[in-house]
């Protein structure tokens, strides 16, 4: 899940990105959604958010399902 996003607004949510990480996953096949490259990536693309970790991973539970994505809890490796 190499994602790079570009120029984001510097009131973008922690929801918000997962959400848009989520989304960029390629579709067609079994997707699984990176827990720890999810974080990277938030915490890359939004370093003034104070969620922690563990909010992170709830927004990633809360979200992949609903598009049919599997989590992977790798954050941990």
């Amino acid at each position: 899940m190499n994602v790079r996003m570009n120029c984001r607004p510097i009131k973008v949510t922690a929801n918000e990105l997962v959400d848009e990480l989520i989304l960029q996953a390629r579709r067609g096949q079994i997707i699984i959604i990176s827990v720890k490259e999810t974080i990277a990536a938030v915490r890359r693309d939004g370093p003034h958010l104070a969620e922690t970790d563990c909010e992170l991973v709830e927004f990633i539970v809360d979200l992949a399902p609903t598009f049919g994505m599997c989590v992977a809890f790798d954050h941990r490796e």
